[in-house]
């Protein structure tokens, strides 16, 4: 018995820990929330000695812990934290699930620990009484909700609480959307910049995760711009997205932002101010049409005088590619000699970036994540090269920006809302008029971009600074620490980590030995290994495939030693294709294995497709100095 309620003390400990961790109480930590850890660990000591309130605690909590991938990362439930989830495009969703996949044991492993406190406490029998009752039901409120007396409180940023709040913030952001969006009457045209600017079309091309770093026109060292880099224009190097997301970033660069007052004008927009200015304005996108985040650009078209949407219903509704827009394109500036501002939403570089080139053929090898990252911009330059060519003849003027960056590693792209240069993205303009190509360092909030927009369409207005223009920038000032938007308003040099642009991204894969084995072979219980997937490696080159994931040592949890790499079993038939060590971080925290002992837990093999059968057993191992193999058994 006595044991029976040390283990059951020992796990409701453990797990009252886990709920501060995986619930985002220890990202910013506040003294006063180990508070808060007491009454979680309350909730268990009360809440277990009667069947009822067990189930309660094991259903609540176990569906709590679905939160600890994003509450480890972001913490606490917020407005700003939602949004990004429920309202971003569902491949940002799927590119964040591939780096929270190792957090997500977490909440497996509290789940099971749930379902072992179950188990041992229904086995208990207590007398009923209500004090025990009403301790466990105060508790259990004031966990998820919190409590609030004459402005002094108890876990006043509770989960649900929060996210109620952050819930009930965002269902009214979209009411006033709906609202405000088609009411421009604050809008007071003012009169026209240059009266002899006689440009036909008007072209803003919105680009999608692309960091300035990896362009050539702005310095990177491979040629990923050949247009770009001799195009006449000005290419502005300081540009600041707005926010980390597509809709934290596009809602405050399309639309009318004032950080003062933490507000968006919905009624002051980019398409707003072009009608009643006069243009004709056309919306052509390859995102999609309804569902969060696609919804709030959907309706912002529907004010324009035509919208063209390749896809028909979610932003993964279709695989379809950017340059089929083009034909869409074509008509519309054929279509009358009135003056026009076409809009023209891409899918650029959204991960999974690899998945983006299509058919495209870049000029050079790619052996990573990252040769495909720089891939799709060179893909992003020919298209730009091709709605230029559809141009010619014409007086126009062209735009581009991006809505924000990327965080690009050798293995994997995807989201990080605290990188630097997920905020660094290019804003460049053409004009068919331009006799130079001008590079200009100059630091320009996001925040502007409607400004700068506004001075782009040739009109003055009460709700823009003409100042901000293309054809003004020596006399704007510089603005040292621009304003981004990522759970409040605050400068970009609180972002602090930073990633340099990956640059060896020419070299062609060198296949690793692959040998036969009948001997020195050996089936281990002292480690395991775990494949993730089996996949072609890169677009460019369907003959190579890789085989990726992880392993370690059972006893201490650390990572192998040897050369690693991967068996395959086949027909009796044993081969050994040798890989590379990977960092991988997430499966050391997932172990708990101290630093020193190092992160280098991945594995991954590439091989030549004549290797690859569905048939076929894979499993990860290594190879000793003595030239011994050892398989290590999947992990489970």
């Amino acid at each position: 018995m006595l044991r029976k309620n040390i283990l059951l003390y020992f796990l409701y400990i453990v797990s009252s820990i886990i709920l501060l961790f995986g619930l985002g109480y220890t990202k910013n930590w506040e003294n006063k929330d180990i508070i808060v850890g007491f009454i979680f660990l309350g909730c268990y000591i009360f809440g277990t000695k009667y069947r009822f309130t067990s189930i309660i605690l094991l259903v609540t909590f176990s569906v709590l812990s679905f939160y600890f991938p994003t509450g480890i990362i972001y913490g606490k439930p917020t407005e700003a934290i939602l949004i990004p989830l429920i309202q971003t495009n569902k491949l940002e969703i799927i590119g964040y699930l591939m780096v929270i996949k190792y957090k997500i044991f977490l909440s497996v492993l509290f789940i099971i620990i749930q379902f072992f406190i179950y188990q041992i406490s229904k086995k208990e029998k207590h007398k009923f009484k209500y004090f025990i009752i009403f301790a466990f039901i105060f508790l259990y409120i004031v966990s998820l909700f919190g409590i609030s007396v004459n402005h002094h409180g108890i876990n006043r940023n509770a989960f649900l609480k929060n996210s109620i709040d952050s819930w009930k913030a965002i269902r009214k952001q979209k009411e006033e959307q709906q609202v405000s969006l088609g009411d421009s009457s604050a809008i007071k045209i003012e009169g026209k910049i240059d009266n002899n600017d006689d440009t036909e079309i008007r072209v803003v091309i919105i680009g999608e995760s692309v960091r300035r770093d990896y362009m050539s026109v702005y310095g990177y060292p491979h040629n990923t711009t050949p247009f770009l880099n001799t195009s006449n224009g000005i290419f502005i190097n300081g540009f600041v997205s707005a926010g980390p997301s597509t809709v934290l970033s596009l809602s405050r660069m399309l639309f009318k932002a004032d950080p003062k007052e933490n507000q968006i004008l919905w009624g002051i927009n980019v398409i707003s101010l072009a009608n009643k200015s006069g243009y004709e304005t056309y919306w052509i996108s390859n995102q999609g049409i309804n569902g969060w985040g696609d919804d709030l650009l959907f309706n912002l078209s529907k004010l324009a005088s035509e919208a063209h949407f390749l896809k028909k219903g979610n932003f993964d509704s279709g695989a379809n590619d950017d340059i089929e827009m083009l034909p869409v394109f074509s008509q519309i500036i054929n279509k009358n000699q009135n003056s026009k501002v076409i809009f023209i939403h891409m899918m650029g570089s959204h991960e999974p970036v690899c998945k983006r080139l299509g058919e495209f053929k870049p000029s050079f090898n790619i052996n990573s994540e990252a040769g495909c990252y720089a891939a799709t911009i060179e893909k992003l330059d020919s298209f730009i090269k091709l709605i230029t060519e559809n141009l010619k003849g014409k007086k126009y003027k062209l735009m581009y920006f991006s809505d924000h960056g990327l965080s690009v590693e050798k293995k994997h792209s995807f989201h990080d809302v605290d990188l630097y240069e997920e905020y660094q993205v290019p804003l460049f303009y053409l004009d068919s008029k331009e006799e130079k190509h001008i590079n200009f360092n100059k630091t320009i909030s996001g925040i502007n971009l409607l400004d700068i927009y506004s001075s782009f369409i040739n009109v003055k207005t009460n709700v823009t600074n003409s100042d901000y223009s293309f054809k003004l920038l020596d006399q704007i000032q510089n603005d040292p620490d621009p304003i981004i938007f990522w759970e409040k308003y605050k400068p970009i040099s609180s972002i602090q980590k930073k990633q340099a642009a990956i640059t060896d991204i020419n070299a062609g894969i060198i296949l690793k030995n692959v040998k036969k084995l009948n001997k020195n072979l050996q089936l281990s219980d002292n480690c395991s290994g775990y494949i993730e997937d089996v996949e072609i490696a890169f677009p460019s080159n369907s003959r190579i495939y890789k085989i990726f994931g992880w392993a370690a040592s059972n006893k201490v949890k650390e990572p192998l030693s040897g050369t690693v790499g991967s068996f395959i079993i086949s027909n009796n038939k044993i081969i050994f294709v040798e890989g590379e060590p990977g960092f991988r971080p997430d499966v050391q925290q997932h172990f708990g294995t101290p630093k020193e002992k190092g992160s280098y837990y991945g594995i991954v093999s590439y091989l030549d497709k004549k290797y690859i059968d569905p048939q076929n057993k894979i499993y990860f191992g290594y190879k000793n100095e003595n030239d011994n193999y050892t398989i290590c058994k999947p992990y489970r």
